[in-house]
């Protein structure tokens, strides 16, 4: 006999599964992004010398990671903790994983880059007015400092939605298997049992 639907109106999506996913790919995402930013891979000299291109092509990679990494997570998050209906064939369950992956993607895309648009927003009215001309050296590395942080802020994202959906279908696999969490954790961190 074949599974019973879902009732008509009824959604797949578990919003509590999706918020949870969401909060961890931005608490990750901005732990991430203060640790590089700690370690020194953010411009802070407008001053040109031989190293900025590997400098700026590290940050660019680290704007990669923390994209990737941090959408992941949210997503196996997501898919782990969302209910498995008794509905649908195993392809169908891993589409539904899939999506909840790609739903944490674009909530906490969504979230993040308003927080960071009213953030440069606040600080384009707070900067002082340029009081000097800028070299032509000056602008053509600054240009291209905001190139390679704009392609790859997108390049983490699109990679991002890509791990979200597989982190998310993992997660979903894990969940139905009935994994433990201690196959994650070292045996040195497992809680003990008397």
């Amino acid at each position: 006999t074949a599974p019973p639907a879902a009732a008509p109106g009824v959604s797949y999506l578990e919003w509590g599964a999706i918020f949870g996913g969401a909060v961890v790919t931005g608490a990750l995402s901005i732990v991430l992004t203060q640790f590089g930013t700690g370690i020194g891979l953010a411009v802070s000299r407008p001053a040109p010398d031989e190293g900025l291109s590997w400098m700026l092509f590290v940050i660019g990679l680290w704007l990669v990671l923390v994209g990737f990494a941090s959408a992941s997570a949210g997503g196996y998050v997501a898919g782990r903790l969302r209910s498995h209906f008794g509905d649908g064939k195993p392809d169908e369950s891993e589409f539904r994983d899939g999506i909840h992956g790609i739903v944490v993607w674009a909530l906490a895309t969504v979230v993040i880059g308003a927080g960071a648009g009213f953030a440069a927003a606040m600080s384009a009215a707070a900067s002082p007015a340029p009081t000097g001309d800028v070299s032509a050296e000056v602008q053509a590395m600054m240009q291209t400092a905001s190139t390679i942080t704009a392609f790859a802020t997108g390049a983490g994202a699109a990679l991002g939605a890509a791990g979200a959906w597989f982190a998310a279908i993992a997660g979903g696999r894990h969940r139905d298997e009935g994994l433990s969490i201690d196959s994650f954790v070292p045996p040195m961190f497992r809680r003990r049992t008397i």
